[in-house]
């Protein structure tokens, strides 16, 4: 158990750094915003670090992950707006990769519609497009600019 605890630690450890390393760098174009965390599941649980990044266009997400989905499920991630609050639109970001990272990077008409990051777990070669909200494993709360 402390081995586990230890790999964990060690693991989460180095994907921060990898993020901090990302986030300096995208600092350098000073109309560009970041800001990075943890993405949380039930009970405060950690499921993984998430960096976001923004000039209100230009939109770059960063994800990983230790956590592994049950087979024939996927993790997808979403952007939504605060319940549909303005654009009434989930936007997907695609699933998590299975060596459990995410990366995300397009234009986006106005980024800061969006309030939230959520994962949810998919079964995987789904047909529907929409989130399964009821398979919500973990969230990210975005700071502004987003949630405009």
């Amino acid at each position: 158990m402390k081995l586990q605890l230890v790999a964990v630690t060690i693991s989460l450890s180095v994907l921060a750094g990898i993020f901090l390393l990302n986030n300096h760098s995208m600092q350098a174009n000073a109309a560009m915003v970041s800001q990075s965390g943890a993405l949380l599941g039930y009970g405060g649980q950690i499921f993984g670090l998430v960096d976001v990044s923004t000039d209100t266009h230009k939109t770059k997400v960063n994800i990983a992950s230790d956590f592994l989905p049950p087979s024939g499920k996927v993790f997808e991630v979403w952007m939504v707006d605060g319940n549909y609050a303005a654009s009434g639109y989930p936007l997907s970001l695609g699933q998590i990769s299975s060596d459990g990272t995410l990366t995300y990077n397009e234009n986006l008409v106005y980024a800061p519609t969006y309030s939230d990051l959520v994962v949810t777990l998919e079964p995987q070669d789904v047909k529907d497009p929409k989130p399964a909200w009821s398979q919500s494993v973990a969230a990210y709360w975005l700071a502004p600019p987003f949630g405009q």
